[in-house]
């Protein structure tokens, strides 16, 4: 960073460093088993809070609901005003930077999320995002829709 910007520069919160494994271990991962009629959905935590984000490779960035924010204790977290466009048209949202992800295994961060209400899952199980390329480029998603089973490999 130049000199001169130093003095009015912010200091963010560094992503903590990943534990290196050991010579021979296994990459970290994760395999869970889907419903071939639904999307797949992965297990997530934010600040320690469980979450459950659908897998949208379509998705650039991963979106939490405003609910889901507050419940991680992001809910006054500043952020920045953005117009998202999906399926369904133009919104408007917000980026907010969280400092890690839990994902299969593995901590990913810092993320800039897009912070927007959910449409109704239409679903049984609580969704409470989408989890996005941003994120899923570290890992190697491999599906098996015969076997109803997905992986998340740490790449």
């Amino acid at each position: 960073m130049p000199a001169e910007h130093r003095a009015a520069a912010l200091r963010l919160r560094a992503p903590q460093p990943r534990p290196t494994p050991p010579p021979g271990a296994p990459p970290e991962g994760a395999t869970f088993t889907f419903d071939r009629r639904a999307p797949i959905t992965v297990a997530v935590r934010l600040n320690g809070v469980p979450l459950t984000l659908v897998v949208d490779t379509g998705a650039e960035r991963t979106v939490l609901s405003p609910a889901v924010m507050e419940r991680a204790g992001f809910g006054g977290q500043p952020g920045r005003p953005i117009r998202i466009v999906g399926a369904t048209g133009e919104a408007a949202a917000k980026l907010v930077t969280v400092p890690l992800l839990d994902v299969a295994g593995a901590r990913i961060g810092p993320v800039a999320v897009i912070v927007h209400e959910l449409p109704p899952a239409g679903r049984a199980e609580r969704v409470d995002g989408l989890l996005g390329r941003d994120v899923l480029d570290a890992f190697t998603l491999t599906v098996d829709t015969a076997s109803g089973r997905a992986t998340l490999m740490l790449r």
